[in-house]
This record gives C-alpha cells, structure tokens and sequence, in this order.
C-alpha cells in the first residue's frame, strides 16, 4: 500500500501564537489516524 496522507514540516500561526511547529506525519492507506486533546489546541486547524 502507498501514502495515503503526508505532512513534513508543517508549521502554523495566528499571529504571534504558534499553534503547530515543524509537525510531520504519514499515515499509509488503508489506515486509522486518531488526534486527540484538549478543547482549542488546534486539532481542527490541522485538518
């Protein structure tokens, strides 16, 4: 199976705030990812 989702590197801001630094991630086909956290840490933002 190949690469169904792939992040390298990835940063994000609003503002002065930064939320996300240098975040990878891969996730092969055919597979779960789950996020989990608190409420207002950026999970949706990463979507």
């Amino acid at each position: 199976m190949g690469v169904e989702i792939e992040v390298d590197g990835l940063t994000k801001s609003f503002g002065k705030q930064v939320i996300w630094r240098d975040v990878s991630l891969t996730v092969p086909a055919g597979e779960i990812c789950v996020m989990l956290g608190p409420s207002g840490t950026g999970k949706s933002v990463f979507l």
